[in-house]
């Protein structure tokens, strides 16, 4: 019962990180994927039968047929948004964005019950050789769902209605299930444990193939998948024919398994109705094919400005144990995984090939988890695109790692300091608290109006009718249509800050700024990734220098800010996150600048 209350409280506290103030920008749509996948999304029309559904080239439940050729997501999110729309009459601009979000966190709340249950299974098999039966190991699983519950990116994802959480969901399930066919395989099975298995493997490859419909990276999951359907097999060295038969049969199951649960999900990433061609559609793969083309230095494309000088591994370490987890929490994962290396490569008082890779070392899947998380980090952050978002499906993982991490402080502290029970609570509240900081924080840009309404209201009090407001290209205008907008009017231009430094863009925004009465920032999607690439922009990266100091016609007469706080407990304390990644904050909380122009 207490375990059940402990897990209760857990998901609870996801559920209000989750689910605060969806409608954070007020329905002014201020994230430009929700905004893409909401006027897809509406333009679909739901099929009027199943053959309709399947039928790519003429179905308007796909993209493509409805004005939309150019989608590199996966279209299950987008079509179970749609029949739930359409169920519950919500499948309006305002509504349709609502119900996303709505999803959006409950496929990531549902994340917080797997981590559970998946630090549960790898615990059971884990307990007899490799922790000692000290009270901590069996919390292993709740402080992993406690981790994931608060990590922030978690939060801030579920806010926005993006494939993320939905393909996290799916990939994690995936693993989830072929970790319970891996537990079952037994020396000796009954016939229903053997349904059991099979019922498991057909899950994970189930939600594996939902998890391609949602985005291709899905695949990223398939080999950490494919080593515990192995490793299932290797249990029985003497029977070796036996087990390469059978790993090649539930291999089989597997592949064919996910791709009809992929042909049933997402139909329109195929050429074809024949459901024995697998041949992807052309459209799509060109689709990938253009995107795949602007990741690199050389293609000008202005949200790729920013990564053009970004450190490999250390600017995506900093961006996730900064933003994405906080301090607190970044090391007990650490830790986690220091205890994982240890237990596997240094509990043997004899150090040999066998002991190390010995399947029966009961140790072996935290190894393998750790090495698979290490690998994929390592590779994504090595790419041109570093984006905090790509890593998200990590984030179960590592709050089990942190979990071990937590754990072995806290057998520490009880063995070193005479078992205290009084400082084990007391150390275990500490920690608490601790990790609490960080999301608690981020969780008041949900407590205040988007900083850009705030931006609007005053623009429209103080900023006189007919003004001509210049904003920038690729970013938000400002003001929005607020209800405080007293009947003003204003004129609006944006100034082409991406364009090459060439005399024409100059000789127009100098054009632009001479007329202007107000210059606004809306973001630092310009002025945060263009100066730090001046060989690119020597003029534009210059313009910026100086107009923050001041030395042009135009100064600063005020400026929003929704940083992450502490005020709303009455501690006045703020944390000043515009050197994060720029995803991370333009979209829910960006700062807003003004300037206007001096009279000569």
């Amino acid at each position: 019962m207490k375990k059940i209350l402990i897990a209760l409280a857990i998901i609870l506290l996801a559920f209000f990180f989750r689910f605060n103030n969806l409608n954070w920008d007020e329905n002014f749509h201020l994230h430009p994927d929700e905004r893409f996948l909401t006027m897809v999304g509406t333009a679909m029309k739901l099929p009027t039968n199943i053959n309709q559904y399947f039928d790519q080239k003429t179905s308007l439940m796909n993209p493509s047929n409805v004005g939309y050729n150019f989608f590199v997501y996966g279209r299950f999110p987008l079509i179970l948004t749609k029949y739930l729309a359409g169920l519950y009459k919500m499948d309006n601009y305002d509504d349709f964005t609502i119900l996303g979000r709505q999803l959006s966190a409950f496929f990531d709340l549902l994340i917080v019950i797997l981590v559970i249950k998946t630090a549960k299974l790898l615990i059971d098999k884990s307990r007899k050789t490799n922790f000692n039966q000290f009270q901590p190991i069996s919390t292993i699983p709740y402080w992993a769902g406690f981790f994931y519950a608060i990590a922030v990116l978690p939060i801030q994802l579920s806010h926005f209605f993006a494939v993320d959480t939905f393909l996290n969901f799916f990939m994690f399930g995936s693993f989830y299930f072929i970790l319970r066919f891996w537990t079952s395989q037994n020396d000796v099975i009954l016939v229903s444990d053997r349904r059991k298995r099979i019922q498991n493997l057909i899950l994970s490859a189930v939600f594996f193939g939902l998890a391609l419909s949602c985005k291709v990276t899905a695949l990223f999951i398939l080999p950490l998948n494919f080593v515990f359907i192995v490793l299932a097999q290797l249990k029985r060295p003497l029977q070796l024919g036996k087990s390469l038969s059978k790993l090649f049969i539930y291999s089989i199951i597997y592949l064919l398994t996910s791709y009809f649960t992929l042909r049933l999900a997402d139909p329109y990433l195929f050429q074809n109705l024949n459901l024995f061609d697998p041949t992807p559609s052309k459209l799509f793969i060109n689709n990938i094919t253009e995107l795949n083309s602007w990741n690199n230095p050389e293609a000008w494309f202005p949200p790729g400005v920013q990564w053009i000088h970004k450190t490999p591994i250390l600017f995506s370490l900093f961006n996730l144990a900064i933003f994405g987890i906080g301090i607190p929490a970044i090391t007990f994962i650490v830790l986690g995984m220091i205890q994982t290396i240890f237990n596997q490569f240094f509990k043997f008082k004899k150090l040999n090939v066998k002991n190390l890779f010995q399947i029966s070392n009961l140790n072996f899947q935290f190894f393998i988890v750790l090495f698979w998380v290490l690998g994929f980090f390592v590779y994504q952050s090595v790419q041109y695109v570093k984006s905090i978002r790509y890593f998200f499906f990590l984030y179960p993982f590592l709050a089990i790692f942190g979990a071990i991490g937590v754990r072995a402080v806290l057998e520490y502290i009880h063995s070193h300091f005479n078992r205290s029970t009084i400082l084990y609570l007391l150390s275990t509240i500490f920690i608490v608290i601790a990790l609490l900081i960080w999301p608690l924080m981020f969780q008041s840009i949900y407590l205040r109006p988007h900083s850009r309404v705030t931006a609007s209201e005053w623009i429209y009090k103080n900023i006189p009718n007919n003004a001509l407001i210049l904003s920038e290209h690729w970013d938000d205008s400002l003001p929005l249509p607020v209800s405080e907008n007293s009947g003003k009017q204003y004129r609006s231009e944006q100034l082409s800050v991406f364009d090459s430094d060439l005399p024409v863009k100059w000789q127009k925004i100098r054009d632009q700024l001479n007329r202007g009465d107000y210059y606004i920032l809306s973001s630092n999607r310009g002025w945060g990734s263009i100066p730090t690439v001046p060989e690119r922009f020597p003029i534009m990266a210059q313009f910026y220098k100086d107009l923050f100091a001041e030395k042009t016609q135009y100064k600063k007469v005020i400026e929003f800010d929704s940083y992450p706080s502490l005020r709303y407990f009455g501690i006045p304390i703020d944390f000043p996150d515009n050197f994060a990644e720029e995803t991370f904050i333009v979209y829910d909380h960006p700062q807003v600048i003004i300037f206007k122009k001096q009279k000569s």
